[in-house]
């Protein structure tokens, strides 16, 4: 069967909320995934998983989680986000559903993992009062007082203070000026500065927020990639737009000459230049995917992707989608190096 044609998907935004939160929580030690597999031999669930190390969430990890994420001890979090459909009784029955059954495949006890369901639009209050949901200390974050559901907790993004750690989802947030103030606090704070990456992304993520962008998002099927593109596009635009006539007569006059002078050198370098730039992208590449796939990477790991020249990397990269652990992928020298 071909496949159906990308202009006929729809946005898989929880796809993007995770590509967003992966940039800084997994040089952080928690790994961000999508599509998790909640039961053997059944379809991957449209959720993200976030799976911390250590014994408890610490300060650094908490600056990146809204409200609500940050205040659980559970070692793992289930994220169902709804981004253009409101709170329904099909959402509520789904995370529970998805909570049971994953929480039954991973053998993990009741405290271990704690499922939300994250709504970029504002719920009824008669919907929130007939599951028993009711507000907690924290504005924005309700919990049940049925038992049957009072394992779950939903995260309003509208409603969320506007405060640092809450600004990444807050980005998200259906009602502009909320999504706006996210935006703003990223910036004003500082948060764009931990990755090129990241500002791309962020960008491109406002870009399809503004007036107008997002009237046929949902038959576009725009990937976090795309986004990315987009932003960076953005960017490098508006660095240009800031630059004076004067200035982009200095640059153009200045390459040209940079240009003349190191022609030779930059031929004879070119290759290498090449070669590294591959070995670097594919690094990365082979981290994130190694990341979503088994978890936080250990230093010593890290340092030997860091280490081995491209035809090591897409070899592993080949090994990482059926590989059943992590040294089925880095091999037998891995064991030897690491014991």
């Amino acid at each position: 069967m071909s496949e159906p044609d990308p202009k006929h998907r729809k946005t898989r935004w929880h796809c993007l909320l995770a590509r967003v939160m992966e940039e800084p929580l997994t040089a952080l030690n928690v790994a961000v995934q999508t599509e998790v597999d909640v039961v053997s031999g059944s379809p991957k669930a449209d959720i993200i998983l976030l799976r911390r190390e250590g014994e408890a969430w610490s300060a650094e990890q908490k600056k990146w989680l809204a409200d609500g994420l940050r205040d659980t001890s559970a070692q793992e979090v289930l994220i169902e986000f709804k981004f253009t459909e409101s709170m329904s009784e099909a959402a509520i029955e789904q995370l529970f559903v998805y909570d049971h059954l994953y929480r039954a495949k991973q053998k993990l006890h009741r405290d271990e993992l704690q499922s939300f369901l994250l709504l970029a639009k504002t719920p009824q209050r008669p919907l929130l009062e007939a599951f028993g949901f009711q507000p907690t200390d924290k504005t924005g974050v309700y919990t049940s007082r049925l038992p049957l559901v009072r394992h779950l907790r939903i995260i309003v993004l509208n409603e969320l203070v506007d405060l640092p750690h809450n600004a990444m989802v807050k980005c998200f947030a259906s009602r502009e000026q909320e999504w706006q103030k996210g935006f703003a606090s990223m910036i004003g704070h500082g948060l764009l500065k931990i990755s090129i990456q990241f500002a791309w992304i962020l960008s491109g993520i406002r870009r399809t927020r503004m007036k107008g962008s997002l009237e046929s998002v949902e038959f576009m099927g725009w990937t976090p990639e795309y986004v990315m593109d987009l932003g960076r596009r953005e960017w490098f635009e508006s660095i240009m737009n800031s630059l004076s006539e004067e200035d982009l007569f200095k640059i153009a006059r200045t390459t040209d000459i940079r240009q003349k002078g190191i022609e030779k050198g930059r031929e004879e370098g070119r290759e290498e230049g090449r070669e590294e730039g591959r070995e670097e992208a594919t690094a990365s590449m082979l981290v994130r995917q190694l990341t979503r796939r088994f978890g936080p990477l250990s230093p010593t790991d890290r340092e030997r992707i860091a280490q081995a020249n491209q035809a090591t990397l897409e070899s592993w990269i080949d090994l990482v989608l059926d590989a059943p652990t992590l040294e089925a992928v880095l091999g037998a020298e891995r064991s030897a190096t690491t014991h």
